[in-house]
């Protein structure tokens, strides 16, 4: 008999009924073609043996299972698969027998193999994670409908979960190793263990019976050889999966590598010669973990001739970069709550098991400040379940899982023991390259948490510490004495004189007027020029760009402005789009909407703070006409200005920019990692008009977002390279430039390096500026109005 087409026919298909002389003692799962999944009592409890014997049972003890929904009355022969027995025990860790009648316990899983093939008509059963608040039913062991159990979780307490039983059947023996079925989700969210029954069920007032069920993701770590599950055949984004392979899996004999390698890994028979896209996306999308798995499986097919999740792609690799984002997108609008593979997560419980310090709640509480309501965790793996089903907001280059262990691995490491830390670490750079995620936000993320730690740790005695070695450093004049690296920088705050600017310090005028109306020599109006025949203010074109997590797709605004006009929104673009496109549209606004005469316009990206080392200045158009690429980085000035530049800044901004004629540089190098070091250094040297960066790049985004509350609005640093070398030729590159010939210097810099590309090392090859103030901002980044008129 095969089950009806009915809201319960996937569960029907797959509920298995574990059986001893002739009678049926628990129930089971088809989790494969071949694999029942139960728990290790009822097979206990079906050869006989105690109900919580630990020994593995012998190969001579067999097994008898029914389907009966599919075969009535047809026995099957089951067998234990030795590496997946794992017996009831009284702790995480050990093998304690478990005391009778105690409640929580660990373990208490088995599979069964099926000695022939399954009945026609049989088929596994889809898993998902389970709801709070969503009703799900348990059946007896016969399989029969009639004494049915519903409940709904209540909290997870793992490795188990806690349902309160809301109707149906009285809970009693039977019901074990059975699967609990969401109807409203179609999917298996866990195996009936135990029951607590009250003493007096039908008493007024009596609290319901609680059932016990093993949750998925214990089922995981358990039985880390088991097969991934199925999952309910999903139907939004599997077009856009099957058109993104299309583009990215070139001829059949592609096609048919990945399904028998993606049928190997996910323990399903393959299609061989039969095999097309359809069935490879069949396949990815019907197993739990499936889609994860296809897209390691297809990164590691797909010969690049660079690494798809380059930043620095070289021309002819856009195509290739934009399918392969195309892939990702479609992949998280299928399954949004996977994004590790099945082995990625086995590992991660692995080391989770070890980790003692992070509480799960505030760990959420941490990721996820604005979420609205925060899932009910009561460990580490359930919350790192939970951040799993999280996307990355814009802004964020890091996804809320990766943050999340990030996080854990920093609290590990104030212990001072390497283990698990240091593996956490290997886990979270392995799986950030493998995912597309920047290596860079994350080394970044890293030292910023790592920083604020120690900043909570050394609160007080380090502020005072702090003060004494300040004191300690040499003047300006005093190491303008001294020979070698330090005859242009100061020794301690790294400070050196240049050139006697007198402009507005911000961007594009190759003579920025100085006002004295208001009793502040040597302070800039923006915007505007007093003398006869002075050069109009260069035009400026405005992009405001949020990137996605990832960092290779964007959306974005782009604005033009010229002197003397308003800010004209000139372009929106709500899809995501890659770099090439960007250029092209900007390219389009500097044709239509721009006159660039006598001066070149000023290309101007506002990123959100995480952001600012993106590599804008290499991006170029696709090279599709006579012309050639469009490459603003060399062609135009281009520089990158923060999206949180603020009223508190502005203070600090006023004094830098008037200090422009005698302004100095400072040099912020291994020293000055530390935030609360570096933001003395920004105090202390408040007339450095331009500061240059040549710490190690993980540090890059901690000063600069010093810079950027200290009100500093040039900050010039290698992307790639530190040291003294850079920064002496960093230094040599600006020193004598007038301030408002920064971006020009710059752009010549990264125009020779494209010149000789021979050169592997010639520093304009990543060369980042952040050229920015508060002023000539589009209306929505723009401070409060007072701040636009109050120079």
């Amino acid at each position: 008999m095969i089950a009806d087409a009915g809201p319960d026919a996937p569960l029907q298909l797959s509920f298995a009924s574990v059986r001893h002389g002739g009678r049926a003692v628990g129930a089971g799962v088809l989790v494969s073609e071949r694999l029942v999944l139960t728990c290790a009592h009822v097979v206990n409890s079906a050869l006989g043996r105690e109900r919580f014997a630990q020994e593995a049972p012998g190969y001579g003890d067999t097994v008898t299972v029914r389907l009966p929904h599919v075969a009535v009355g047809r026995d099957l022969t089951g067998r234990v698969v030795w590496e997946m027995w794992s017996p009831p025990r009284a702790k995480a860790a050990g093998c304690d027998p478990v005391v009778p009648g105690s409640l929580p316990y660990h373990g208490d899983l088995a599979v069964l193999e099926l000695a022939g093939e399954p009945p026609a008509g049989a088929a596994p059963a889809p898993f998902l994670l389970h709801n709070y608040g969503n009703e799900v039913i348990a059946l007896w062991a016969s399989g029969n409908p009639l004494p049915t159990v519903r409940a709904v979780p209540r909290v997870s307490a793992p490795p188990w979960i806690a349902l309160d039983v809301s109707g149906g059947a009285q809970v009693t023996e039977g019901f074990s190793g059975g699967p609990l079925w969401d109807r409203e989700r179609q999917a298996v969210v866990g195996l009936v263990a135990a029951v607590h029954r009250v003493s007096d069920p039908a008493a007024p007032g009596a609290p319901p019976a609680t059932m016990y069920a093993i949750s998925v993701p214990a089922i995981e770590a358990e039985l880390p050889t088991l097969p991934p599950s199925a999952v309910p055949t999903a139907r939004r984004g599997v077009q856009q999966l099957l058109m993104a392979l299309e583009r990215v899996l070139k001829g059949r004999e592609a096609v048919l590598t990945c399904e028998e390698r993606l049928a190997a890994r996910l323990g399903r028979r393959s299609a061989g010669p039969a095999a097309d896209l359809e069935r490879l996306a069949g396949l990815a999308v019907s197993v739990r973990r499936g889609i994860p798995e296809l897209l390691d499986l297809v990164r590691d097919h797909v010969l690049y001739a660079e690494d798809p999740h380059d930043p620095h792609a070289r021309p002819g690799r856009y195509a290739a970069r934009d399918d392969w984002e195309r892939l990702r997108r479609a992949a998280r609008a299928v399954r949004p709550g996977e994004f590790l593979t099945t082995r990625q997560r086995r590992d991660l419980s692995g080391l989770l098991a070890h980790c003692t310090r992070t509480d799960p709640r505030a760990l959420l509480e941490a990721v996820l400040p604005h979420a609205p309501e925060l899932p009910a965790v009561t460990g580490l793996a359930d919350a790192v379940d939970a951040l799993e089903g999280f996307s990355s907001t814009v802004g964020a280059p890091v996804p809320p899982l990766l943050q999340g262990v990030v996080r854990i691995s920093v609290d590990e490491r104030a212990t001072g023991a390497p283990y698990p830390a240091e593996d956490l670490d290997a886990w979270v750079e392995r799986v950030a390259a493998r995912s597309g995620v920047d290596d860079a936000a994350v080394s970044q993320f890293r030292a910023d948490l790592a920083a604020s730690a120690a900043a909570v740790a050394s609160r007080g005695y380090a502020a005072s510490r702090s003060c004494a070695s300040y004191a300690s450093y040499p003047t300006c004049a005093e190491s303008a004495m001294s020979g070698g690296y330090a005859d242009s920088v100061a020794s301690g705050g790294h400070v050196a004189s240049g050139g006697h600017a007198t402009s507005e310090g911000r961007g594009a005028s190759a003579a920025s007027a100085v006002s004295t109306a208001a009793g502040r020599p040597g302070v800039p109006v923006p915007g505007r020029g007093d003398g006869a025949g002075e050069p109009a203010v260069a035009p400026r074109v405005q992009v405001e760009l949020l990137p996605t997590p990832t960092g290779r797709r964007y959306t974005y605004q782009i604005w033009a402005w010229a002197d003397g006009q308003p800010h004209r929104l000139a372009l929106v673009r709500d899809e995501e789009a890659g770099s090439e496109q960007v250029v092209d549209d900007i390219r389009r606004v500097l044709r239509t909407e721009v006159r660039e005469d006598p001066e070149t316009a000023l290309v101007e990206y506002f990123l959100p703070a995480a952001w600012l080392g993106l590599d804008v200045d290499s991006w170029e158009s696709c090279d599709s006409d006579d012309d050639g690429p469009f490459v603003p980085g060399i062609e135009r000035r281009v520089v990158v200005r923060t999206t949180e530049r603020s009223r508190e800044s502005y203070a600090g901004w006023k004094q830098r920019t008037a200090a422009l004629p005698e302004a100095k540089r400072l040099i912020l190098d291994h020293r000055h990692t530390d935030r609360k070091v570096a933001r003395a250094q920004l105090e202390v040297h408040r007339d450095a008009g331009t500061v240059i960066l040549c710490c190690e790049p993980t540090h890059h985004g901690t000063l600069l977002r010093q810079c950027v509350q200290a009100g500093v609005h040039t900050v010039l640093w290698h992307r790639a390279e530190h040291g003294e070398h850079i920064g002496r030729d960093l230094l040599a590159l600006v020193e004598g430039t007038e301030h408002t010939q920064v971006p020009e210097a710059v752009r010549l810099e990264r125009a020779k390096a494209m010149a000789e590309p021979e050169s592997d090392g010639h520093h304009g090859r990543r060369l980042s500026l952040l050229y920015d103030a508060p002023d000539h901002r589009p209306p929505q980044l723009a401070p409060d109005a007072w701040v636009l008129t109050q120079p």
